[in-house]
C-alpha cells in the first residue's frame, strides 16, 4: 500500500512541475542533507544504483549552486558567509564521495548540519530582507525540504548502527520541526489551491515516512522500509520544490 500510494504521488508531482526554477540560494541546504542521506542508502544498500547516480548528481548541483550564489554581488556578511561554506563544502565534498562505509557515514553526518545551516543562513541573508508573505513562505517550504532529508537520513543511521548518542535527540528535534513547519505552511492564508495541494503531498509522505520507520524499528522487515523511508523523503522533497517554485512565482 506505501508502495503505491508513493509511486501515485511521484507521478502526481512529475505531471505538476512548474517551469520555474528555483533559487539556488535556496536548494544548497537541503543539497547538504540530500548527500548524506544519499550515502548513507548507499552503504545500506537502499536503491543502491539509483543513490549512486542521485548522489553524484546532488554534488554536481551543490558545486554549481555555490558557485552561482558567490558570483552575485553581495554584502559583506553574505561574502564571509559563503566564503564559509565554500571552505565546509571543499572538506564536505571529499567525505560525501569516499566509500558509504559506517565510519566514513559518522564522519559525514557530523558535518551535514553544520553545511545546511551555514547554508541556510545564506537564504535567509540573500532572499529574506524586504521580503513578505509567500517570499518568506518560499524559504519554509525550502527548509521542510530539507527536514524531509534529515528525518529520512537519521533513521537510516540509526538502523545501520551509527555510533552517535545524539542521534535520538536529533530525530525527535528534526521530526517536530518538520511537522510543524509542514502544519504551519498549511495554515498560511495566502496559499493557493495549487500550493495546498503540494503540501498535502508532503504531509502524506511524512505519514508514510513514519509508519515505514516504526515498521523498522518494530523489526518488521529491513531493506523494503528502508526503501520506503527513502522514496517518501525524496517525494516529500519533490513536493515542497514545487511549493517553494510556486511561492516564488506569487511573491511581488
Amino acid at each position: 500500500m506505501i508502495a503505491t500510494r508513493a509511486c501515485a504521488a511521484l507521478a502526481f508531482g512529475l505531471a505538476a512541475l512548474g517551469a520555474q526554477a528555483q533559487d539556488p540560494a535556496m536548494r544548497l541546504e537541503s543539497l547538504a542533507e540530500r548527500i548524506a542521506k544519499l550515502h548513507a542508502q548507499i552503504g545500506q544498500g537502499v536503491l543502491a544504483d539509483r543513490s549512486k547516480r542521485a548522489l553524484q548528481e546532488a554534488v554536481k548541483d551543490f558545486d554549481a549552486g555555490i558557485k552561482a550564489v558567490t558570483a552575485r554581488p553581495a554584502g559583506a556578511e553574505v561574502r564571509d558567509n559563503y566564503l564559509l561554506l565554500r571552505l565546509l563544502w571543499q572538506d564536505y565534498r571529499s567525505w560525501a564521495l569516499k566509500p558509504a562505509t559506517r565510519d566514513n557515514a559518522k564522519r559525514l553526518a557530523d558535518r551535514a548540519e553544520e553545511v545546511s545551516w551555514i547554508a541556510a543562513k545564506g537564504a535567509r541573508l540573500i532572499i529574506e530582507p524586504g521580503r513578505k508573505g509567500t517570499g518568506r513562505l518560499a524559504l519554509d517550504a525550502a527548509h521542510a525540504g530539507t527536514l524531509s532529508q534529515r528525518v529520512a537520513r537519521l533513521y537510516l543511521l540509526r538502523h545501520w548502527g551509527v555510533r552517535d548518542s545524539s542521534i535520538d535527540a536529533q530525530l525527535a528535534a528534526a521530526s517536530a520541526d518538520l511537522q510543524a513547519t509542514i502544519g504551519k505552511l498549511r495554515d498560511a492564508p495566502l496559499n493557493t489551491p495549487e500550493v495546498q495541494t503540494e503540501l498535502q503531498v508532503a504531509e502524506g509522505q511524512m505519514g508514510f515516512l513514519l509508519q515505514a520507520a516504526a515498521e523498522l524499528d518494530g523489526g518488521r522487515g529491513s531493506l523494503r522500509q528502508m526503501e520506503f523511508i527513502a522514496k517518501a523523503g525524496d517525494h516529500m522533497l519533490e513536493a515542497t520544490e514545487r511549493a517553494v517554485r510556486l511561492y516564488e512565482g506569487l511573491a511581488p
